[in-house]
């Protein structure tokens, strides 16, 4: 919408009152061209992520590492955000086909149904990265709550990591699904490419299925997913996280008595760690799902639609800028992730060298003393 738009500002904000819609168009018009120019470092922020990503989940996955359940859902937290830029990354290469091609159209099917599929991953793997978090809070919860309970107490190994992976990824499976028959493939009749050959190109628009009678299912699928996706979460989160720290500092006198020092420097660790993560998520995550949720509730005010978009815009990249502090959040808060990182570095000399040390001075033989 450009600027003299805003003389028909009651088309664009229907069902607003006139002194409102006025705001929000004035609003769009600063806000928009912010929301591009943010946008023009999608990819480089998604490339960091990625690469990041990749390296802490080579560092979680590293034998001393494998011993939690709390590392391996982490690793499984950096694998699914990777997957979730696989999308930009597909964007990056359309925007470049230029250096490998001298003519790629991309309303070809192939293309449009790669589009597709790179979305549903990245609303699956978005979904289930954001319940693997979850997670992470609510099983330290039920630890620090339950010290001396041996039931409570196995949710730190690895084996209920491997059970709430699969149940978070089987869960949130249907709701991809059904949102792969969001988007339908439309015949046209040329290519939008002078260069392109003859054949037959495709658009992908809102399928029928979704917006009948009014966009009702696209309206309440929206509104659904972003529910189960992002605002549940974010509303449960704060209320296990306040729990998790109350417990901690209830709990922190009576372990000081039954653990040792590493074992305690351990677990405040992996505490701080979920309590840093937590915040982080909150902060972006809630209202990228609610700006989404409540797109598709505004059919009729286009001007409200494109405020809401970008905001989610502005903010997913923001979730994918949150994604790159996991890594630094591990390393300055848990010893052992710092200690896993010198010893691969370092390809094991440094460990297996103060190994080797501590190893002779066990084995320094023990002189006898003569008396005179």
């Amino acid at each position: 919408m450009s600027v003299s738009d805003c003389n028909l500002f009651w088309k664009y904000y229907a069902g607003f009152q006139n002194s409102t819609a006025k705001s929000l168009c004035n609003f769009e018009k600063n806000f928009i061209p912010f929301s591009y120019s943010f946008q023009s470092y999608s990819s480089e922020i998604s490339v960091s992520s990625i690469l990041i990503n990749i390296v802490h989940v080579f560092i979680l996955t590293r034998k001393p590492m494998r011993t939690s359940s709390i590392n391996i859902l982490m690793a499984a937290v950096a694998l699914f955000d990777i997957f979730t830029n696989f999308q930009q990354i597909e964007i990056i290469f359309e925007r470049n086909t230029s250096i490998f091609f001298e003519c790629f159209p991309t309303d070809t099917y192939g293309v449009i149904l790669t589009r597709a599929i790179f979305d549903i991953v990245n609303d699956y793997s978005r979904r289930c990265s954001t319940w693997f978090i979850v997670s992470i809070a609510f099983m330290r919860t039920l630890m620090v709550r339950n010290p001396l309970h041996s039931t409570y107490q196995s949710l730190g190994n690895p084996n209920a990591s491997v059970i709430v992976i699969s149940g978070v990824c089987a869960a949130s499976l249907p709701i991809s699904i059904f949102k792969f028959f969001e988007t339908q493939f439309f015949v046209v009749t040329e290519s939008l490419y002078v260069c392109a050959l003859q054949g037959t190109y495709y658009l992908a628009a809102m399928s029928h299925f979704f917006m009948k009678n009014n966009g009702f299912i696209a309206k309440y699928f929206s509104l659904f997913n972003s529910f189960v996706s992002d605002i549940i979460p974010c509303l449960l989160l704060p209320i296990v996280t306040v729990l998790l720290v109350m417990d901690l500092w209830k709990t922190a006198k009576k372990r000081a008595n039954i653990v040792s020092v590493s074992n305690k420097n351990n677990f405040r660790s992996k505490t701080g760690l979920v309590f840093c993560v937590t915040i982080m998520f909150f902060l972006v995550e809630f209202p990228y799902g609610s700006s989404l949720g409540a797109v598709w509730m505004y059919k009729n005010a286009p001007g409200m639609q494109q405020i809401l978009a970008h905001v989610g815009f502005i903010f997913s990249m923001l979730i994918t800028l949150n994604t790159c502090t996991h890594f630094f959040i591990c390393l300055l808060i848990s010893s052992q992730y710092r200690k896993t990182i010198i010893h691969v570095l370092s390809c094991g000399f440094i460990n297996s060298k103060k190994t080797s040390a501590s190893k002779a001075v066990v084995n320094l033989p023990v002189q006898s003393k003569t008396l005179p």
